[in-house]
């Protein structure tokens, strides 16, 4: 048994159909539905800023302590090595400007 949902319409369907909907004629979505627009380029500026108070977030949270296994202690241990420096590389640059 064909499940016509997933199947397309044979020509014969689509004569018989008085107003055939497809997808070139298809009803307008509603008011509330609208079309996604490219987001626009943010300045580096912006960025940076969003890059550092993510990057401080999470130097919190792994400062105020977290559980893992003895295996991904290290991991653990390099991503704060990691945070802190990739802190103080956009502070740094947010200064700059």
């Amino acid at each position: 048994m064909m499940d016509g949902k997933y199947t397309p319409r044979t020509l014969e369907e689509l004569a018989d159909d008085p107003i055939p909907v497809t997808v070139l004629n298809e009803p307008l979505p509603p008011e509330n539905v609208g079309v996604l627009v490219p987001a626009r380029r943010r300045p580096i500026h912006a960025l940076i800023a969003e890059c550092l108070a993510s990057t401080e977030a999470l130097v919190n949270r792994l400062e105020l302590g977290v559980r893992v296994a003895d295996s991904q202690r290290p991991v653990i241990r390099d991503l704060y090595a990691q945070c802190r420096k990739q802190r103080v590389a956009a502070a740094l640059r947010l200064e700059l400007e």
